[in-house]
């Protein structure tokens, strides 16, 4: 019985694997491993993605997790002695990876099937998935769920609100720009969402001192969270607290994160082999396993449909316009909240 037969029977979904060349696939194999930077095996799935390039094809991954900035710092300071193959960076931060020459071109087996807003046309890299910015409500804790990003001004959440700081976390950021967009400003106008977050410290309702993660969320600190969606419900799932994502009524922002390869790769067969199975079918439903929204058109099962929400939830998601744009709103949010905060 061949394997698709046997998916089928076994209520599986087959996937089929865009061929690799083969002098591509032997030099891999040489090769032997691939190492990536900021790709956490417990972040969007990726740990079973790398078991499963691990189980077809024989190559040994090794991580270092680390943020966006880290990783252009890193890779600066590595060119005449390079360790990094691939890695996945917040988009907010390309712009610098592009700027220094960093990331090498390749483009991947399922190169064609990806929107040109999801990928460099240079091929310097590609988006395999983006998450929305979302509240992630305790709804044991908190009676009356905000909707609105303007909600979370009311007095009903004092000290009730967690984010990190909008100059060094790209989701922060990203709540601003959603907020600045519901107040009528946008990428080239960031000040209202900087007046919003400023509000909300001031009114004492983002409460301080906390750093997000599934323990802060088990703890109680964080009633109300301002996360990606994919990780608000992979929250929810690890602790079975009442937790509840929320997608803004009034609109809020799609955060793509992108693949690449180094421009000095010292494994870069192996690294090709990796970047194609992330933007594979399969790798694309792995990743929505995982609660990422997959970049291409493929066909969800019934089962990971039912964990998410659903798409008209996300009818209001506002992509980045372009790349330098979004860089500049990144940079503006940053500094206006730097003279703020002093």
């Amino acid at each position: 019985m061949n394997k698709t037969m046997l998916a089928v029977l076994l209520g599986a979904t087959a996937f089929s694997m865009p061929a690799l060349a083969d002098d591509t696939l032997a030099s891999a194999k040489a090769e032997g491993q691939y190492v990536s930077y900021g790709m956490s095996d417990d972040w969007v799935n990726l740990g079973t993605i790398f078991g499963e390039i691990e189980s077809k094809f024989g190559l040994k991954h090794v991580d270092t997790d680390m943020t966006s900035a880290e990783q252009v710092t890193h890779l600066l300071a590595e060119k005449d002695a390079p360790v990094m193959d691939i890695a996945d960076i917040g988009y907010d931060f390309t712009g610098r990876l592009l700027e220094n020459g960093l990331a090498a071109s390749y483009k991947n087996a399922s190169w064609d099937s990806i929107e040109p807003r999801y990928k460099d046309a240079e091929g310097r890299w590609a988006s395999a998935y983006w998450g929305a910015i979302a509240f992630l409500v305790n709804t044991d804790k908190v009676k009356v769920a905000p909707q609105t990003w303007n909600d979370l001004l009311k007095a009903d959440y004092k000290d009730m609100v967690c984010s990190r700081d909008p100059r060094i976390s790209s989701y922060a950021t990203a709540s601003v720009l959603a907020a600045a967009y519901a107040n009528g400003g946008g990428e080239d106008n960031v000040q209202p969402g900087l007046d919003w977050f400023k509000q909300l410290r001031d009114s004492g309702n983002l409460r301080n001192g906390v750093v997000l993660n599934v323990a802060s969320v088990q703890k109680g600190e964080c009633p109300i969270s301002l996360v990606y969606d994919f990780d608000g419900f992979a929250k929810r799932d690890a602790t079975g607290l009442p937790l509840q994502v929320i997608i803004p009524s009034d609109g809020t922002v799609g955060m793509l994160f992108a693949q690449y390869i180094s421009a000095v790769a010292p494994h870069p067969n192996a690294a090709k082999v990796a970047i194609d199975f992330l933007f594979s079918d399969e790798g694309q439903h792995l990743l929505a396993e995982g609660y990422a929204h997959p970049t291409r058109n493929i066909e969800l099962s019934d089962a990971v449909k039912a964990k998410m929400l659903p798409a008209s939830a996300y009818e209001k998601v506002r992509f980045p316009t372009n790349l330098e744009s979004f860089s500049g709103a990144v940079k503006n949010i940053a500094e206006g909240w730097d003279k703020v905060a002093k």
